[in-house]
């Protein structure tokens, strides 16, 4: 669909999951509204009012790709960050609630949920298998104890990548909690997999920038009657919920990214599958130490180990070659020892600087998967000399 480049030569990028290029489409767009619909929605006037009204219109396209109800609430954050925030600081839990979540899942959730502790709310993070999927025993022990007041998951593991049923669970909790919060952090999934909200999913975030959209816009479903706290005060936008001047803009390029992303969706899926499934055949067959750990993983990522060479070496040397993947989220890309979140993966401390993660995108091609598996390979080749 488009390529990557610079004056040098072609840019190989597979670090999708961290974020995406952005759609020609999209790019577009965006120069279009920024000459022509720069009005504040908020303003009295017509300008005004007409981009309110599309803003409006936008948000019912947005709980549709989501197979929600039309009177259900979508409203534009600056970020999933913000959303998962908003919904885990806006629910004015007090002392004796119970929460569960996911120590291996994205800062953004892990973070201020751990933060909760200090209001003597009991945090309980949900066990994982070795495989990366819940420990399904040890969430129903927990749900036959305990009373939960909110649960947050992630439908798609940032850095494993693996793929959760996230409205089977979300029953399952709702049967021994009914009045539980069950929110999805469904970032690495929407747009890329089939992502809907049931009667179990309380609230939802997603972004642009996953999805071949713009950074600085994202999205959070709330289900209707639900009451959250705004994070931010002030200025009455978006129903008093979330204060801040509406970036026309950003949303309704949101909104192109999205459309274009669904669009044929389960087609999509295929290729990439495919696309993946041929990146680790090449590097299992050629590179023996390779360990893969994860199971039922998303089409868009691939994490796996690789002892006795640390990743910061092997990406620097793909630099080199304009090539361009990830270790761990880019969230939490700056820890150079002990992680958390591999932690909680169950990978053992002594391989945390070995792990690898390819993610792919709308972008990625046959042409340059192709490229890019003879140059890994080449560079391994080239540093395998260091494994003692």
């Amino acid at each position: 669909m488009y390529k990557l480049q610079t004056m040098l030569k072609p840019v190989l990028y597979f670090d999708h999951a961290a974020t995406t290029c952005l759609y020609p489409e999209v790019i577009n767009l965006l120069g279009e509204d920024f000459t022509h619909h720069f009005a504040n929605p908020s303003s009295s006037h017509r300008l005004g009012h007409d981009l309110s009204q599309k803003i409006t219109s936008i948000k019912s396209i947005f709980l549709n790709t989501i197979n929600a109800n039309i009177e259900d609430n979508f409203y534009f954050t600056s970020s999933a960050t913000e959303s998962n925030n908003t919904i885990i600081n806006g629910l004015n839990l007090v002392s004796g609630d119970v929460v569960l979540y996911s120590k291996a899942d994205h800062p953004s959730v892990v973070f201020p949920i751990e933060n909760l502790k200090e209001k003597n709310i009991e945090v309980i993070s949900l066990r994982l298998l070795k495989s990366g999927q819940f420990d399904h025993s040890f969430l129903e022990d927990i749900l036959s104890k305990k009373n939960i007041s909110m649960v947050v998951l992630s439908q798609v593991n940032h850095q494993s990548g693996n793929m959760y049923d996230v409205k089977k669970i979300a029953e399952l909790i709702k049967k021994s909690s009914p009045k539980a919060h069950v929110h999805i952090d469904a970032v690495q999934a929407y747009g890329k997999i089939k992502t809907d909200v049931s009667k179990q999913i309380d609230s939802m975030s997603i972004t642009a920038h996953k999805i071949g959209g713009p950074k600085g816009i994202a999205g959070l479903y709330l289900k209707k009657n639900h009451q959250i706290k705004p994070l931010f005060v002030g200025g009455g936008q978006q129903s008093g919920f979330r204060a801040g001047t509406e970036n026309y803009p950003l949303v309704n390029a949101f909104r192109e990214a999205a459309q274009i992303s669904l669009l044929n969706l389960s087609e999509k899926c295929l290729v990439i599958e495919g696309l993946k499934r041929n990146i680790e055949e090449h590097i299992k067959k050629n590179i023996s130490q390779a360990m893969f750990p994860f199971t039922e993983t998303s089409p868009y990522i691939l994490t796996f180990i690789i002892p006795g060479i640390s990743t910061d070496i092997i990406l620097r040397h793909l630099e080199m070659k304009n090539i361009f993947i990830g270790t761990t989220s880019a969230c939490s890309g700056r820890i150079k020892a002990f992680n958390p979140t591999l932690a909680a993966l169950d990978i053992p401390e002594k391989f945390h600087k070995n792990i690898l993660r390819i993610s792919l995108g709308s972008s990625t091609n046959q042409h340059d998967t192709s490229l890019f598996i003879n140059e890994f390979l080449s560079t391994w080749k080239e540093l395998s000399y260091l494994i003692k």
